[in-house]
């Protein structure tokens, strides 16, 4: 028998801060779009717990994501890979990273006792359990677009353009979870798209389209809902870039109305709950990082054409963190990205670190076309771009650049591409044996 429960909370911060998502950003935030809050959902069945949170966070450093699953697995007693904190990865929030300000390290600092207090309050509330029913459904949505880069041969800044011959996936995934009555319920709606309708322009905070699409689930379906993203690494929205909020929850109210249009289906069959965790380890391009290698690269990496007004300043900050690492021995040569997967019934949900590009999302469809797959990226915390074989070879920003800003030692090997996906093949095929 499945149970469930729910709760969120608000963690919208009381002052201006630094926002993360774009490097070209001038300015602390200034006024609230939408509020931020953190979802929780618990499923339990027998001795097995799976604690879903998602943030209404960017990226959030791993050290960060330790702090709060070491928090609630010290308060609750589960299992640490139970525990799957994600964002919904809007770049319209404060920037997760100690260092950047006095009032973002306070405002991280009480983010880990709230969103870890909210979770282990959501566990151990045995009366807020209610029986599970489990109903999923598939709808189709499209306000994403492929993105492709464009380095101007004349000089200038380089920037990613809306690509409408690339790959793209609209499907809505939808997952709900409701009690006998009906009086609570949580709809889960999973798609793949860079929450960035607000551009660096903007100081605003807000959730981004994800908030408006959640806030009609809500008015339609009850309860809470919770969004997803998918493997959104190469996805942007068709509409980008603005300042404006209101044309940022008309994208939200086009993808919320494509959730509740959906006629979901009931499930009939074995509920039974299976989770496997799982490390990829995915080498980097470069095994041999010294210091003098790593002031050649930054020195190579400076003529390069970017989209960042401040490349030389991102080279500099990425030399010093490099040298750090190189001095505390921490220079590993590969990089580990955390993958979860979840079996219910004939729902497959995949989590991964990192930002997925969307061929690895079809493909795992594709493979496991007998189930209904949701592919959540942005888990465990920061990780790298995932991007496929064909973006090495442009030297695109996901595979040439990101790095930098991402402050790893090196780019990643090319063959990310077939180390990955053998890897979650691998492990979706362990659990459904």
């Amino acid at each position: 028998m499945l149970f469930f429960n729910y709760s969120l909370i608000d963690i919208t911060p009381n002052e201006n801060l630094f926002l993360g998502g774009y490097a070209n950003r001038k300015g602390l935030s200034t006024d609230i779009h939408r509020r931020l809050t953190s979802r929780c959902v618990v499923l339990k069945q027998g001795e097995v717990i799976i604690c879903l949170i998602v943030n209404d966070l960017m990226d959030v450093y791993p050290e960060i994501i330790q702090s709060i699953k070491d928090r609630i697995v010290q308060k609750t007693g589960i299992d640490i890979d139970s525990v799957l904190i994600t964002s919904i990865h809007t770049h319209s929030a404060p920037e997760m990273e100690f260092g950047r300000s006095e009032a973002n390290d306070l405002y991280i600092r009480s983010l880990i006792f709230q969103i870890s207090d909210n979770a282990c309050m959501t566990i151990t509330d045995q009366e807020g359990f209610n029986k599970a029913i489990l109903k999923y459904g598939k709808g189709e949505c499209d306000i994403n677009i492929a993105r492709r880069d464009v380095k101007p041969e004349g000089g200038g800044l380089a920037y990613r353009v809306g690509d409408p011959d690339g790959l793209r996936d609209e499907e809505v995934g939808i997952l709900q979870l409701t009690n006998e009555t009906g009086l609570r319920n949580v709809t889960i709606f999973n798609y793949a798209c860079h929450p960035v309708t607000l551009g660096y322009e903007s100081n605003y905070i807000s959730t981004d389209y994800p908030g408006k699409a959640r806030e009609i689930v809500e008015q339609k379906e009850g309860g809470m809902a919770v969004f997803l993203n998918g493997a959104a690494g190469d996805l942007q929205p068709r509409v980008e870039h603005n300042i404006d909020p209101v044309i940022t929850d008309r994208v939200g109210e086009h993808l919320g109305n494509a959730v509740v249009s959906v006629k979901m289906s009931r499930f009939y069959d074995n509920l039974d709950i299976k989770t496997i965790a799982k490390t990829i380890w995915v080498p980097f391009r470069d095994q041999i990082i010294t210091k003098e290698h790593i002031a050649r690269e930054a020195k190579r990496k400076a003529s390069d054409i970017t989209e960042f007004f401040t490349w030389q300043e991102m080279l500099d900050r990425w030399k010093k963190k490099v040298y750090e690492m190189i001095d505390k021995n921490e220079v590993k040569t590969s990089f580990p990205f955390k993958i979860n997967v979840v079996k219910l019934g004939k729902v497959i949900i995949f989590f991964t670190q990192g930002e997925l590009f969307v061929k690895y999302q079809l493909e795992l469809k594709r493979l496991f076309s007998d189930y209904q797959i949701l592919c959540v990226a942005y888990v465990h915390g920061v990780g790298a771009y995932i991007p496929t074989a064909d973006v090495f070879e442009k030297k695109g920003y996901e595979a040439d650049q990101s790095y930098i800003y991402e402050v790893l030692p090196s780019p990643l090997s090319p063959q990310i591409e077939k180390i990955y996906l053998e890897g979650a093949v691998n492990a979706i095929n362990k659990l459904i044996k």
